[in-house]
């Protein structure tokens, strides 16, 4: 219940309606909820938390983890739930600093 608790989008992430081929989503809601019962860090259990909410929430990031995961279809990369949620926050750590890096600079007067 801990958990859950600290997960305030565990409901909409586990619930999240993803097309039915679409094999990595079901694997990353899978490894979700699995691996965040195994995180002793409240702020690790957010943060991985809102990285999944974004992913079932904007559709810029879910195709920015989708074209990744996709490009390393090594199936080495799916044998742990371990591996798939690590690669996930580099993912994440990626899509911010391109994010950053597509803001225009405007002037203000």
């Amino acid at each position: 219940m801990i958990t859950i608790n600290c997960c305030k989008h565990y409901d909409k992430i586990v619930n999240f309606l993803y097309v039915e081929n679409d094999i990595i989503s079901e694997l990353l809601i899978n490894y979700y909820q699995e691996y965040v019962f195994n995180i002793k860090s409240e702020k690790s259990k957010a943060k991985l938390d809102e990285i999944m909410s974004l992913y079932t929430d904007k559709d810029d990031f879910y195709k920015y983890v989708q074209k990744f995961f996709t490009l390393e279809n090594n199936n080495s990369i799916y044998d742990s739930y371990d591996k798939v949620i690590r690669k996930l926050l580099k993912i994440y750590k990626q899509y911010e600093i391109d994010k950053l890096a597509r803001i225009e600079n405007s002037r203000w007067l």
